[in-house]
């Protein structure tokens, strides 16, 4: 299998009214983004709110998408979770459906583990499953997880199992540490989590980005990628078009603000649902929002 890479967009994960996972919907966007050729999807990251969904729920997702025929080279699967047997389990079933590549947050209960904690969970991890074919994507995201992914941890991890750790998605925000496991870990293919680092994270050699926002500007995000290796002028201007756009939206709680937009752009209310306790995005906010970003422009809007 080669190395992932490019733009990939942690897929919204759209609700009923009674807060069951929307099929039709899921897949109408689904089929939105990879129009705008997208890389691929991650399923149930941060932004498909996978801690909101059960693992019997998660797996169900995966299976529609199987029956789908969405191949493996098009999806990450979020299977993270503060129980070892939850993720060990969402692996299994993933790796069953042929699904490789994973997304995989710390235990993120417990708060301030050591590195040989984190060390010892990601071992159990890739040990019971034991298949080379397993593909480990760190996710470093501390405001939520209370869990900062270390450069030494990584080290360690990427040494002791080479061929199982090989990426590594950073929400931080934080670009030394971005750049500083890019420069201690150059076998890792890093991934930023906004596409305000893009263009300098492909400067030093990053993979690609993940990107909440690409849920509703794919297309812009995925010409920047494209124009960095082709075209640098029109790279720089598509990269502050993005920037700006990035900057105007994450002001707000960024999957309430997600599902706000496709609602509007999209005049389609069944996108105002989201599983407790997350909320939609206040009216007030949604039409401040909106008006900053209007005049921009962005995928969904045209």
């Amino acid at each position: 299998m080669s190395a992932l890479k490019g733009v990939w967009v942690p897929v919204l994960t759209p609700q009923n009214s009674d807060l069951l996972i929307d099929k039709n919907r899921f897949f109408h966007h689904l089929d939105w983004l990879f129009q705008h050729e997208i890389n691929g999807v991650v399923l149930f990251g941060t932004n498909g709110e996978a801690n909101s969904f059960s693992v019997q729920e998660r797996m169900l997702l995966l299976e529609w998408v199987k029956k789908e025929g969405i191949s493996n080279e098009k999806v990450i699967v979020g299977t993270g979770c503060s129980a070892l047997t939850d993720t060990i389990a969402l692996i299994e079933h993933a790796i069953g459906l042929g699904y490789f590549n994973h997304l995989v947050l710390p235990p993120f209960y417990y708060k301030n583990p050591s590195v040989n904690g984190l060390v010892n969970n990601y071992s159990e991890i890739i040990n019971r499953i034991d298949n080379k074919h397993l593909k480990i994507y760190l996710y470093n995201f501390p405001q939520l997880s209370g869990i900062a992914l270390s450069v030494d941890l990584v080290e360690i991890l990427s040494e002791k199992f080479p061929k199982n750790i090989v990426g590594y998605k950073d929400s931080s925000g934080d670009w030394d540490n971005t750049s500083q496991i890019m420069e201690k870990c150059p076998q890792i293919n890093m991934f930023p989590g906004s596409e305000i680092f893009l263009s300098k994270a492909l400067e030093k050699g990053a993979a690609g980005v993940i990107t909440g926002t690409g849920n509703v500007n794919p297309g812009m995000v995925k010409q920047t990628y494209e124009a960095f290796y082709n075209d640098n002028e029109k790279s720089i201007i598509l990269q502050k078009k993005i920037d700006g756009f990035r900057t105007a939206v994450q002001k707000y709680p960024l999957i309430s603000a997600l599902k706000g937009l496709i609602e509007y752009y999209r005049k389609d209310e069944g996108w105002q649902y989201l599983r407790p306790p997350l909320t939609a995005l206040p009216k007030a906010d949604l039409k401040n929002l909106i008006q900053s970003i209007d005049p921009l422009e962005f995928s969904l809007k045209s």
